[in-house]
């Protein structure tokens, strides 16, 4: 009698366990994730990733490039020297901002030829990776315009490309910086149900509800951009919005400048895609995507204070042109991981 009672007692603290869990699901109030919940997420949501033919860069590792890369100061304005490493984690003592930058011994002011001669160094389709990271939003976060429901998470991907190379049709326009940071985001509610997905793009990106997106099972598809790295919903070919991105990075001054050259050719600046190369989740008929979860402590690239590029270049014709200050004469900044708030810059896709 005794056992049969002490069995009882414990049926009873299980159902009202799970009575507490599922009330607490629908509250609205969710459980706090473990690592392994969050690493299942990430699997569970990467995306299908499809490149054009011609595209020579492969999401990689950043090891590749930091193999290369040199680490530069500013020591005056405009004037970089080469330091020893280690890597940085902090901008203490420095004067100038940034105070430092990576640099592949490649001149940008030189052309492509040196950047397709180390493309077998830093890029390969054959070991491709995807970065990863699942963020807890803050209650009161505003939703992008016309998206339902409330996001408790982020499962946020991204992509490091050791150079980006776009060109419009015929190679009348080149704009091109060393590593390239892109990212995906998918936003979940308390019940782990997607809301929308957010694709990063030119200095902007797209916010698409998760019920128009196209989807393997729950891992969105993305057609990635050639050369630019751009992320589209569709394979369409699609209007890069490059003068307006040209505007936001270069000086007042340069302004007619840039629309000059840049007009030159609008026609044809747009993104291409294709579906020679696909990288996904698990193996088949693609390659898989190496997923590094960067849910524990960031490794010391991924706290480096400099940016990641001496800087970009764009070129029309035979003849290069370097606009003064084109984002501010700088290359990419290091990923802003914690961020949970979807750009103002970001359009919500209403297809």
């Amino acid at each position: 009698m005794r056992a049969r009672w002490r069995f009882g007692v414990i049926v009873l603290v299980l159902i009202a366990a799970v009575a507490g869990v599922a009330l607490d699901s629908a509250s609205g109030r969710s459980q706090t994730l473990t690592p392994a919940d969050r690493n299942e997420l990430l699997q569970r949501f990467m995306p299908v990733l499809y490149f054009h033919a011609d595209e020579a860069w492969a999401p990689v590792g950043v090891e590749r490039f930091l193999r290369l890369a040199e680490l530069e100061r500013q020591t005056a304005r405009g004037v970089w020297t080469g330091t020893t490493p280690p890597l940085p984690t902090s901008s203490v003592g420095c004067t100038l901002t940034p105070c430092y930058r990576l640099n592949l011994p490649c001149a940008l002011k030189a052309g492509a030829t040196c950047y397709e001669k180390v493309a077998a160094t830093l890029s390969d389709w054959k070991r491709p990776v995807i970065y990863g990271r699942v963020l807890d939003v803050p209650a009161g976060t505003p939703m992008p315009a016309g998206i339902s429901g409330k996001a408790r998470y982020l499962v946020r991907y991204w992509l490091f490309y050791s150079f980006d190379d776009w060109r419009s049709r015929g190679d009348r326009l080149w704009q091109a910086h060393e590593g390239d940071w892109e990212n995906i985001t998918v936003a979940l509610d308390a019940n782990a149900t997607p809301l929308f997905a957010a694709y990063s793009q030119h200095c902007s990106g797209t916010v698409r509800a998760w019920s128009k997106v196209t989807r393997t099972q729950t891992h969105p598809v993305d057609y990635v951009a050639l050369g630019s790295h751009a992320n589209y919903f569709t394979q369409t070919s699609s209007p890069t919005q490059f003068l307006r991105c040209v505007y936001k990075n270069v000086a007042f001054a340069d302004r007619s400048k840039a629309r000059r050259l840049v007009g030159v050719v609008q026609s044809g600046i747009t993104d291409r895609t294709g579906t020679a190369h696909v990288l996904g989740p698990t193996a088949g008929q693609q390659t898989s995507l190496q997923l590094i979860d960067l849910d524990a402590a960031l490794p010391a690239w991924g706290r480096f204070p400099g940016r990641w590029s001496e800087g970009e270049l764009l070129w029309i014709g035979r003849r290069p042109t370097r606009f003064t200050r084109v984002r501010s004469g700088l290359g990419p900044a290091t990923p802003r991981w914690n961020t949970t708030s979807v750009p103002a810059l970001w359009h919500t896709d209403s297809s």
